[in-house]
């Protein structure tokens, strides 16, 4: 029987408004949580450092911004808590609104969990490819393994192993962190998703990560070439993954 997760909300010191939102779910529910503070982009950090501007050229991806900087840098912070505490969490960001029933039967169940479910994504995931393979239910609770990434880091559970395997993966930063944490086959953390969403985007909050790109615009030419490049490939080590993973599946 594993600990019950601690719940750590991701938050800049700054957002007033998003602090008292969350602070009000929580009341509500009668829970405690503690936020963690957040690293301003704006600011800079001395994680920036990981930033690896050649690989992103290399690969297509449009560089950074301060705001991705920022949150990779708060979520890494976080992974590093985890992995020295040895217990588990549940990591949410402050514009998380939560469904109340589903996410506290996802806490009553967690401790439950087998060893190899190290990550869970609690949303609904936003890759378009949502195919999925159930791998435990309890009490109500399926958790599934998910062939596509959750396209998202709104909110998760997290096993110190799984921490350890993101940090080990976060050397080099090229892509924003949820991107990262969604490549599965290259480190190591399986792509967990729970069939209920536990939590979702509250629309009363736009991203505080900066937005308003046109990725095809920034994209071009040989960058673009790049990057389809890079997907292709990305693709192939997927496929593979999750092959295995069927195998596997389908010999238990």
């Amino acid at each position: 029987m594993g600990a019950q997760p601690e719940i750590v909300v991701i938050s800049l010191l700054r957002a007033v408004d998003r602090r008292e939102a969350i602070k009000r779910q929580f009341s509500g529910m009668g829970m405690d949580f503690r936020f963690f503070d957040a690293v301003d982009g704006k600011q800079g950090h001395e994680l920036f450092s990981r930033f690896d501007a050649r690989k992103a050229k290399r690969i297509g991806e449009i560089p950074l911004t301060a705001g991705h900087m920022g949150c990779y840098a708060s979520h890494y912070l976080v992974w590093k808590q985890c992995y020295e505490s040895g217990k588990p969490m549940i990591v949410l960001e402050d514009d998380a609104q939560i469904f109340e029933q589903p996410f506290l039967r996802f806490l009553g169940v967690s401790s439950v969990f087998p060893e190899h479910i190290e990550c869970v994504r609690l949303f609904e995931s936003k890759s378009r490819n949502r195919e999925r393979l159930p791998v435990f239910e309890h009490n109500g609770v399926t958790v599934s393994k998910f062939l596509r990434g959750h396209k998202s880091a709104t909110g998760y559970f997290l096993r110190p192993s799984a921490a350890k395997k993101f940090l080990d993966y976060a050397k080099t930063w090229a892509e924003p962190v949820d991107i990262e944490m969604d490549q599965f086959w290259d480190n190591g953390v399986e792509c967990y998703g729970v069939e209920e969403p536990c939590v979702t985007n509250n629309p009363e909050f736009e991203s505080a990560i900066d937005t308003g790109f046109n990725t095809a615009e920034l994209r071009r030419g040989l960058m673009r070439l790049r990057w389809r490049w890079y997907l292709i490939k990305g693709k192939i080590r997927r496929e593979i993954h999750n092959f295995r993973f069927r195998q596997r599946l389908n010999a238990n």
